[in-house]
Order: structure tokens, then sequence, then C-alpha cells
């Protein structure tokens, strides 16, 4: 029975702790038309028919009306909006900072990362240069002019724009070619005339690095606009992606290929997909790359081109994203987002046989809900592994298993104001051979790190991150229900909905907070898990 009870006790792990499983995902009725994240992962911003602005962890903090183009600063701060001629920018909460409308209909826009530069692209080929508080700084034209007689088409269709960190340059690809800017809309030099299709650009941090794909293929620029290298693709390019050190150049086209290139343009690694590249985003240094195929797959790569990990979607994957140091991402569907880490498990070694079972319950991190540190052996009821199938993966889930129920269970039976350091040991040899529950004896020796330790240590947003995961563990544990996202706990627990909506409300007010909340904020966020914990009985 021992494999049952694995089977069914696994349902209550925390989101996240196998690889193949993504951390949350979230269905919206409406398609979905970018995915932005800020790079510290606090953040997600969707838009389509409805803008969509969420935590990290897959929590809807609020909707809005429709939005064509969107991008939020890296605090997620601000967020532009545009839909036709109507350029709006928001606040975190949702307040209305500004409105402006246009003369003509916006194709495109990009939002520097500090929030106070704005560059927005109109349909006949202008660009708007806008200071934080709704300022127009300069409005350039990317249109070829009208008084030369050797022209005959004058249009310039944006396709993309792209600034360097604190919005310092900006960068335009569009049908008549590839312009550069400083942030203020000063013209710095533009290749007009000799991109066949611009498709997209991309710019590195310092903005020293300018990447720019069209149907021909991708082009390498350094600020001053001259070319470092050229790739010729057979497809058009659907898919650009630049590192922020400049580093690392990825290229996804119609022929189902993602390439990726080092600043000299030497390839380092392709990969063949089942369908078009639909989007890419690399880390900061390169360590990590994302791609979104036709095929619906999410793949997550390595720096040296490893498939590290897959993610099946409901439909082609559109759009993908990674934090600046690439330990977590997120990808879109047209109807589907899904948030995940890229940390891979690590295989625990095999104990001695002879050793009682006792186990330790760490957490590690708020992205990483619990960390094992196994001292004892495998316990007795379960099978030793067969030495042909390894011993990793087996001992991994019993000790996954043990976590999710103790980080839930160990603070149930607790009724003081902060929650306890527990350690847990599990008394295998009273256990029925045909029972499904694991009796556990709760011991208050050997405190190990939790919430509090992070307190000590001043981080009180990682703090309230904590509890609010547990918290999920602790639902799992009591319902048997599958618990992956606060949807889902919220459901599982009809009778505590309003309490339990209040309480995952005010976590993700402490754990994403801009400056780190106030100790007693946390304290008082315990105690709501203490009252919940008791009602749940």
């Amino acid at each position: 029975m021992a494999p049952l009870w694995i089977c069914l006790l696994l349902a209550c792990l925390p989101a996240g702790v196998l690889a193949e499983e993504p951390l949350w995902n979230l269905s919206v009725p409406s398609a979905i038309g970018e995915l932005t994240m800020t790079p510290d992962g606090s953040y997600v911003l969707t838009n389509g028919e409805r803008l969509c602005f969420l935590t990290g962890n897959g929590t809807v903090l609020w909707t809005e009306c429709s939005a064509e183009m969107t991008d939020c600063s890296a605090d997620g701060r601000s967020i532009a909006a545009a839909r036709g001629q109507q350029l709006t920018l928001f606040a975190r909460n949702a307040t209305v900072l500004w409105r402006d409308d246009l003369d003509s209909d916006t194709v495109d826009l990009a939002l520097s990362s500090d929030g106070t530069r704005l560059v927005v692209a109109d349909l006949p080929g202008r660009v708007h240069f806008f200071n934080a508080d709704g300022t127009l700084r300069a409005t350039v034209d990317t249109r070829g002019d009208p008084d030369d007689d050797e022209k005959n088409d004058h249009r310039s269709w944006i396709s993309d724009i792209a600034l360097s960190e604190k919005g310092t340059y900006a960068a335009v690809i569009s049908s008549r070619g590839l312009f550069y800017y400083t942030g203020n809309g000063r013209k710095l030099w533009a290749h007009e005339d000799e991109l066949e299709g611009g498709t997209a650009v991309a710019v590195s941090g310092t903005g020293d690095e300018i990447a720019a794909a069209s149907d021909a293929g991708v082009r390498l620029l350094n600020r001053t606009g001259a070319l470092l290298w050229e790739y010729k693709s057979h497809r058009p390019v659907t898919a650009l992606a630049l590192s922020s050190n400049g580093s690392r150049v990825l290229a996804g086209s119609q022929d189902n290929t993602l390439i990726c290139f080092d600043r000299g343009g030497e390839q380092l690694w392709t990969f063949t997909a089942g369908g078009w590249i639909r989007d890419v985003a690399v880390s900061e240094n390169g360590s990590h790359v994302l791609a979104g195929s036709m095929d619906g797959q999410a793949y997550l790569f390595d720096g040296e081109g490893q498939v590290l990990k897959t993610y099946p979607l409901d439909g082609w994957v559109d759009h993908v994203a990674l934090t600046a140091d690439g330990t977590a991402g997120v990808a879109a569907s047209s109807h589907e987002i899904i948030g995940f880490s890229t940390t891979v498990p690590v295989s625990l070694p095999a104990p001695a046989a002879e050793v009682q079972t006792t186990t330790v319950i760490t957490t590690a991190s708020p992205t990483t809900p619990t960390a094992v540190a196994t001292t004892t052996a495998v316990p007795t009821a379960v099978p030793a592994p067969d030495p042909k199938e390894g011993v990793g993966l087996p001992l991994l889930l019993v000790g996954l298993l043990i976590g999710g129920v103790v980080l839930g269970a160990g603070y149930l039976h607790r009724r003081r104001s902060s929650l306890p350091e527990v350690r847990v040991v599990e008394e295998g040899s009273e256990r029925s051979a045909s029972s499904t529950e694991i009796p556990l004896v709760l011991e208050e020796e050997e405190p190990v790190a939790s919430w509090e330790a992070f307190m000590e240590q001043g981080k009180t947003r990682e703090a309230a991150q904590i509890i609010s995961q547990q918290m999920l563990v602790l639902v799992g544990v009591r319902t048997g229900a599958h618990i992956f996202t606060t949807a889902d706990a919220l459901d599982a627990c009809p009778g505590q909905r309003h309490d339990l909506a209040a309480f995952f409300a005010a976590a993700d007010r402490l754990g994403y907070a801009l400056e780190p909340p106030d100790v007693r904020e946390v304290e008082a966020l315990a105690a709501a898990y203490l009252h919940i914990a008791e009602r749940m009985g």
C-alpha cells in the first residue's frame, strides 16, 4: 500500500516541486495579446480584451478595460496601456495617473525600466516621447520625405520599439529601416531602406548593442550604428531577444529553428521545435533561454542550449518572459498563462537502511517552497528502490511528501501568536500497513529556519511569502485537494473562503510590496494563519 499513499499525498505537495509541473496556471476568457514580467518576477502583465495585472504567483490583482499595447516599469509601479488613439498610464493599484489622446491609432509602445520615459509609435509612422507625467517631449517621423520625388512610397509601418535600461536610448524598426534615438527623441542615426521587412528590435541594457530582425535575417549593430555582424536566414525571423549584457542574441524563425549567437556572431547552438518560434526571452547573462512555439510547447534551455524543461499549453505559445536572473518564467497561449521556476531538482543520496527515519523540514526561500534536509533512511514501510531504477527520485518523492504534510500540519496544532519551528518525526512502526495516514509527533527540539528566521534578517517580504505558501500547503493537507493557486484554495474551503481571500490578499500585498512591510504587519499575517488553521479544525 506504500505506493498508494505516496500517490495520494503527493497531491498535497506545494506547486512546482515536480519539475514537469508549473507553479501556477490561469485561464482567461479573452485572447491574450502581450505578456510582460517584471525583472524580479514580482508582477505579470497581460493585455488583450482585458488588461490584467497579476502578482508573480498568479494572483490577479486587478483587471481593466481592453488594451492592445502594454508595458510596465521594473518595479511594477507604472503600467502603460494603449487602445486605438487613447494612451493611459496606470499606477500599480489601477489608479489612472494620466490619459492622452493621440491623433492616430497606436501601434506599439515601450516604458523605461524606471518608468520615467514612455515611447509610443502611431499608425502613420511617427514616434512620440513622453515624460512620466505625460508631458510630450518630442515627436519624430520615420516616414520618407514627401517632397522627395525619387521615393514613391513615403509610408513607414512600425513593427517594434525597444529601450535601453532607464530609457536612455530608443530603437525603432519599421518597413523603412532601423532608427536610433536618445530617450528624449533626438535622432542619432538611421539605416533607411536597408532592411527587408523589419520585424523586431532589441537593445542591451547600456544601449551599446542593437539587434534587428527582418524577413531576411538578423543584424547586430553598435551604438554608433556600425554593423557588427549579419546572419541571413532562409525564412522570416519571428522572434528576437538580446541579453541585457549584450552577450547573447536569440533568433527564432518560420523554419521552426531557434539560434543562439554570441556578441561576435558565432552560432553557439541551435534547436528545432515542432512549429514556428513565436517568442523568445533570455536572462540578463544568457544563462537561461525560454522559447514559445506553435507546437504548443514552451521550451526552457540552459546557456549551452540543453533543454531543461518543456511546458505544454492549450495552444500556440505566443508569449514568454523570464526574470533577469533566469530563476522564474511565464508563458502564455491565447487563453492560458503559466508560471514556473527554472530550478531543476537534484536527486538526494541514498541513506543507510538501519538508521531510524527522521526528516527535518526547512524553508529555503520564497521561490523554493520547501527544502528537505534528509538525515535518515527511507521509512520502513516504503520498499527499498531497485538499483536498476535509481535511488534519487523515489527518495526525493518521499522527502517531498513528508515536507508537504508537515508544513501544514505542524502549524495546525499551535495556538501561539507566532508560527512555531518544528522538528517532525515519523512513527512508521505504529502505522497499519493498510493505512493511508502518516501519524506525526511534533517536537519543540532543534528548531530550524522558518519565516521567523527571515524576520530576524529583516526580510519581511520573504517572510510574508513563506507564510502564504504554507497556507497553500495546509489547505492541501486538510482537504486532500490539488492546490496549485490561491483560487484552488478558495474553492477547496467554501466555509473559510472569505477569510482565506482576505488572508491571501494581505499576503500578496506584504509579500510583493515595493518597500519591506513592517514587522507587526507580518506578525498579524501569522496570527491570521493560525486563526484560519484552527477554524479548519
